[in-house]
């Protein structure tokens, strides 16, 4: 299967491709690239309905701003994608610590929305796997000066 969308617009400044290969609407699958962008079902972005799966593919650009290219695709994107494949046809991929640390992230930045916790469970990570994962020079407070509502564009 290759990856393969139809742009539909931008989500905080980053590219959103919708694919039939991650269903259609509401509760489809998403996958974030950093470098590329996200991909999700169709209709999910362009007709909005389920900007909370956008929201949270956009949170694995948030855990990819704190670890930088090797440590997310080695870390993260590859534990997260090996999650996910394992687990599609159970729930238990969405309780996978890259998943609740990026909701975590996501609910923190978009702090003006109400996160669907039961559907994306949010936790921080441990201090000692942030220690070790998050590049030095980076906090993990919330910035004021990021914008809490999503920056949406459609084509």
């Amino acid at each position: 299967m290759a990856l393969t969308g139809t742009y539909a617009g931008t989500f905080e400044g980053i590219p959103v491709y919708e694919s039939r290969y991650f269903g259609y609407g509401l509760n489809s699958a998403g996958l974030a690239l950093p470098g590329i962008g996200i991909f999700v079902g169709i209709g999910t972005f362009s007709k909005k309905l389920d900007i909370h799966t956008v929201m949270h593919e956009y949170g694995h650009f948030l855990q990819f701003q704190r670890t930088g290219w090797l440590k997310f695709y080695i870390c993260i994107g590859l534990p997260s994608l090996l999650s996910a494949w394992f687990n599609w046809h159970k729930s238990g991929h969405q309780n996978y610590w890259t998943e609740t640390w990026c909701n975590h992230l996501c609910k923190s930045y978009f702090s003006n929305i109400v996160w669907p916790e039961k559907r994306f469970p949010s936790r921080d990570i441990n201090d000692k796997t942030k220690y070790w994962l998050v590049k030095r020079n980076l906090t993990f407070e919330p910035d004021d000066t990021l914008p809490n509502s999503p920056e949406i564009h459609s084509e």
